[in-house]
């Protein structure tokens, strides 16, 4: 038992170095290097607005990376000297990175661009179930559950971020109340994932205020956006998502399992 505390921690060390340098060094080169070149590519395809969006989110989503990395390195530290807080560092660092990594392919990928960010994505996925089935091995369901409300974080912010081009080119006032809230549920299902892993006894609470902000601000978008283009529209994933964790975290199930971790 004791060797195989050693090797976790051995390995928390490892990968919280690693993922450090990439949120750091990696995010300000992933930065320089793509910049322009996205905003360029956005404009030639004849979209000023979304190269608006791109001049003024990449550079958030980047100071996310560096900061993710930071606390990475921080936690590497925690773990080296058997610091509790170490888990809780990494966690937060993880979370604020598979954001930071994933929004940046988007655009690129839209554009015939390498995303070139996937480079702090993919890192970033494997290291977070590396943290949580071997150094900090946590329940299937709550490893489930979090990689869920997860995705529901990016997917809400993302909602938030094609709101802001809806209001730049249609000027429809529908998307304007609800891009704020957008925002506000992806960080409460941010929130919700750091704080289920970390089990804290108010996680059931946030989960359904993180719901219901995404149903009500998400809905509106889905059912307006597929009626005016007719097909499915790609403001749905989230509060479907959204609603499909909502409703299990009213259910006895959902309850019972939340009170049996973080209660």
């Amino acid at each position: 038992m004791l060797n195989t505390r050693r090797n976790a921690r051995a390995v928390a060390v490892a990968m919280c170095l690693v993922a450090g340098v990439i949120g750091t060094l990696g995010g300000f080169l992933l930065f320089v290097d793509g910049y322009h070149p996205l905003i360029e590519a956005e404009l030639t395809a004849g979209r000023p607005d979304e190269a608006f969006i791109v001049t003024y989110l990449i550079p958030l989503l980047t100071d996310l990376a560096i900061a993710g990395g930071v606390l990475w390195l921080l936690a590497a530290y925690g773990f080296a000297s058997a610091a509790g807080w170490a888990v809780s560092l990494a966690v937060v660092a993880n979370v604020l990175s598979l954001l930071a990594g994933f929004f940046p392919m988007i655009p690129a990928m839209s554009r015939g661009v390498i995303p070139s960010y996937a480079l702090l994505f993919v890192p970033n996925l494997i290291f977070y179930f590396v943290l949580l089935g071997y150094v900090r091995p946590t329940q299937r369901g709550v490893l489930v559950l979090s990689f869920l409300s997860g995705i529901a974080y990016v997917l809400c912010f993302m909602n938030g971020v094609a709101s802001i081009d809806k209001i730049i080119v249609t000027h429809r006032p529908l998307f304007i109340p609800v891009q704020q809230t957008s925002w506000l549920s992806s960080a409460a299902w941010g929130l919700f994932t750091v704080a289920l892993l970390l089990r804290r006894p108010w996680v059931r609470e946030l989960g359904l205020g993180a719901g219901a902000a995404a149903v009500i601000s998400g809905f509106p978008l889905a059912v307006s956006t597929t009626l005016e283009l007719g097909r499915f529209s790609m403001f749905s994933p989230a509060p479907l998502l959204s609603l499909a964790l909502l409703v299990y975290l009213l259910t006895r199930s959902g309850r019972q399992m939340i009170a049996a971790w973080a209660g």
